[in-house]
């Protein structure tokens, strides 16, 4: 599936880096047979779509011992197509001079969107990001596993569109876009909050700027209701109230001239959602 959005520009005026993965260095002949062996025979190794570049075998060290374990990616590709193929991932770990498989997960979809490391709980130890896309529409699930006692324990599921890793303090943020209609989606950026993941209005409120370019380029080509109604719920999220208002008001003007009046009522409870905020923030 190919990528719907880029989400490159404006990070440098942020301060809010994309995570990227690279390889440490390149697996030499041993370790590939290492690989082999352990993964399925029928088994094709997998590159992720996302982060740019990350191979389909990663080095990461998750109990600090000094020994580097194995994360592999692989896909078995369905019988009969066009059925979803089945992507999994395995850790392998050196105990005692001798490589075996300590996790494995698998899961159905169409593409590996994304397989990386993250420090999401902020304990100085990275999480790992599995993403995988389960159609075009339906968008992708990401599962980030937390090492536990030399294995995986899923912590936190997070159903996408796009996703960006942002750089917060210690802990790394994670913006969500979900698709709303047709090319819009509506945007969370959650944090870990030592128990789950939670929104959090400060890192939206720096990660605005990169929602509002994507929506000012798209009504500039394209002057419709539902790109107003997400950039409005941005707006409201990011506490700009006089914003947000003001996007309402054009895309239920949209709505109007379109005789859609059951967009027209989404406007309403939007606009009743922003006098909620504006209430709670000033009482």
């Amino acid at each position: 599936m190919k990528n719907i959005m880029r989400f490159t520009l404006l990070f440098v005026t942020l301060n809010l880096s994309p995570i990227s993965v690279q390889a440490d260095e390149k697996l030499n002949e041993g370790l590939m047979k290492i690989v082999k062996e352990f993964t399925p025979s029928n088994a094709l190794l997998v590159s992720p779509e996302k982060p740019l570049s990350t191979p389909p075998v990663q080095l990461y060290d998750f109990n600090q011992d000094g020994q580097k374990e194995l994360i592999v990616t692989y896909k078995i590709k369905a019988k009969e197509q066009p059925s979803p193929s089945q992507y999994g991932v395995i850790v392998l770990k050196k105990i005692n001079n001798e490589w075996g498989k300590v996790w494995e997960t698998k899961t159905q979809g169409v593409d590996l969107n994304f397989s990386g490391l993250a420090d999401i709980t902020g304990d100085g130890v990275k999480e790992y990001l599995f993403g995988v896309t389960v159609g075009a529409a339906v968008g992708s699930n990401l599962e980030i596993f937390q090492w536990i006692d030399n294995s995986f324990k899923n912590i936190a599921e997070v159903p996408y569109h796009e996703i960006d890793l942002l750089n917060g303090n210690q802990k790394v943020g994670m913006a969500v876009w979900r698709m709303y209609v047709a090319d819009s989606y509506l945007v969370d950026v959650l944090k870990w909050n030592g128990e789950k993941l939670v929104n959090d209005k400060e890192l939206y409120s720096k990660y605005y700027s990169v929602i509002e370019k994507f929506y000012n380029d798209k009504i500039s080509k394209m002057d419709t209701w539902f790109y107003w109604y997400c950039l409005a719920d941005a707006q409201i999220k990011s506490s700009l109230f006089e914003e947000a208002s003001k996007s309402i008001e054009k895309g239920s003007l949209l709505a109007k001239k379109l005789s859609m009046p059951e967009v027209v009522k989404i406007f309403n409870k939007l606009s009743d959602r922003l006098e909620e905020k504006k209430y709670g923030m000033y009482n």
